[in-house]
């Protein structure tokens, strides 16, 4: 038997053993390929709730301070209110003081007028 006789077998056996190993690698190459697909989705979907997630803090954000201002608004203007009723309290009371100031003016100058006309008509 010669040493590099290999039998009748053997190309057929090397054959389906090529045969074998190229279907091998050719999956495990798809494969791979089909998990980094998913791994870069998988980044993908991370980064885009990432990004979610600082919309909506950052909307979240916006929200309360617009909810701070409009709340200062609503206290300026409730103050502005009450401002305003104590002004018109004040302006009633000042209105009666000068209906009353008038009133005892009125009758100061008809009793000075009074007393003129009984000293003797000076005016």
């Amino acid at each position: 038997m010669d040493p590099t006789d290999l039998g009748p077998g053997t190309a057929t056996w090397l054959g389906g053993t090529g045969t074998v190993l190229l279907g091998g690698f050719l999956w495990l190459k798809r494969f791979l390929a089909k998990e980094a697909t998913e791994r870069a989705m998988d980044n993908a979907d991370i980064g885009t709730v990432r990004r979610l997630n600082e919309l909506l803090d950052s909307e979240r954000a916006r929200a309360n301070a617009a909810e701070a201002r409009a709340d200062q608004f609503a206290k300026e203007r409730n103050d502005a209110v009450a401002a305003v009723g104590r002004m018109e309290g004040k302006i009633e009371a000042l209105t009666s003081q000068v209906a009353q100031l008038t009133q005892q003016v009125t009758q100061q100058s008809d009793e000075i007028t009074h007393l003129r006309t009984r000293l003797g008509g000076i005016n």
